[in-house]
């Protein structure tokens, strides 16, 4: 079943997470026991592409837990695009390759087309969360395989690059997945003081990811967003 957020379910809003089973029926989890039948059946590429909706679909968890409504919470992909972009800036001087950080942006949360936004409210432990995910990107690049190995091999380097933190490019947008996140959060609250948001809703704590960024160019993008933010807000951030 698809996830609430997702416009072809019409599951309860309680189910927020991926392709889900509402049954319970499924003793250990695969992608190929989540992944709808007539998905499975379509040839690849076309069900790679397929998959990818649910990525365009699925609202970010963390701002539907938070009280930001549905119809305004960002998606999966809106999260990677916005990160995608930013990688053009990537320095040159460092002799980072801004498209290999471009392609790490847009593969790091692929799997959770499949596994969904889990985070640590769900009932799903970190190690369980991580085999899914592996799993996930293994079967897309056992897909992708079928009809342009390159590929392939790229999709599962770029993602492990990011989840191992084994190259400067993957520990670039690493930072830059936490600079989106903040961007993202001071967006809300801007639009919460503008009442667009309920005044109710409370994300002041995501800013503890600030102080987790390390790359020289993105604390001073952040440092100038919590400018902007104090000015917009007229309050001071405390650690």
């Amino acid at each position: 079943m698809i996830s609430s957020t997702n416009p072809l379910s019409g599951s309860s809003a309680a189910f927020s997470n991926g392709i889900t089973d509402p049954d319970g029926k499924i003793s250990t989890w695969t992608p190929e026991a989540v992944i709808p039948p007539e998905i499975l059946k379509l040839p690849a590429p076309l069900s790679f592409f397929r998959i990818l909706r649910y990525l365009k679909v699925q609202r970010r968890t963390g701002w539907l837990n938070h009280g930001i409504r549905v119809e305004s919470a960002e998606s999966i992909a809106d999260h990677m695009y916005r990160m995608a972009v930013m990688c053009l800036l990537a320095p040159s001087e460092e002799k980072l390759d801004s498209r290999k950080c471009a392609m790490i942006a847009l593969v790091h949360d692929l799997a959770e087309a499949v596994v969904g936004d889990l985070t640590p409210l769900d009932p799903v432990g970190g190690d369980e969360k991580h085999r899914r995910e592996r799993e996930t990107i293994f079967y897309l690049a056992n897909q992708l395989k079928l009809v342009n190995p390159a590929a392939a091999a790229e999709l599962t380097t770029c993602y492990f690059e990011y989840e191992e933190q084994t190259t400067p490019e993957g520990r670039f947008v690493k930072d830059l997945d936490k600079f989106e996140f903040l961007l993202q959060t001071a967006e809300y609250e801007m639009d919460i003081k503008a009442g667009i948001e309920s005044e109710d809703v409370d994300i002041r704590g995501f800013w503890y990811a600030r102080n987790k960024i390390t790359h020289p160019l993105v604390k001073e993008w952040t440092n100038q967003l919590i400018d902007e933010r104090t000015q917009a807000l007229k309050e001071e951030l405390h650690n």
